[in-house]
């Protein structure tokens, strides 16, 4: 059963993310987005249930938010891949965010 409020939409861009436990920056590619949270790869570790402060770029803006990793899966090989929750979004962030989601599948439809 699906349990996305919002829909997904296939988008590569570079992220940065902060978490408490490690405050230096880690690098991440987001591979879809939606307004509720998106999916990323990394090669570094993050914990399902963590949060975190993160950072993508959608040039010209860069979204920032909190969130929160809602599952992990860690390959034998490869990058680990995440499913985001977004917890905190600003207003302007959320409106570029839903702006920009439009636009996409506007694209893809």
């Amino acid at each position: 059963m699906e349990r996305r409020n919002f829909p997904r939409v296939q988008a590569t861009h570079p992220v940065l993310y902060f978490t408490e436990s490690y405050p230096r920056p880690k690098a991440a590619w987001t591979l879809d987005l939606s307004l509720g949270g998106t999916r990323i790869e990394t090669s570094d570790s993050l914990a399902t249930g963590e949060r975190f402060w993160i950072n993508i770029a959608i040039h010209p803006e860069r979204i920032k938010c909190r969130g929160k990793a809602i599952y992990v899966l860690k390959p034998e090989r490869g990058d680990m891949k995440a499913g985001i929750k977004f917890e905190e979004l600003s207003e302007h962030d959320k409106l570029y965010l839903r702006q920009y989601l439009s636009y996409l599948l506007e694209q893809q439809g």
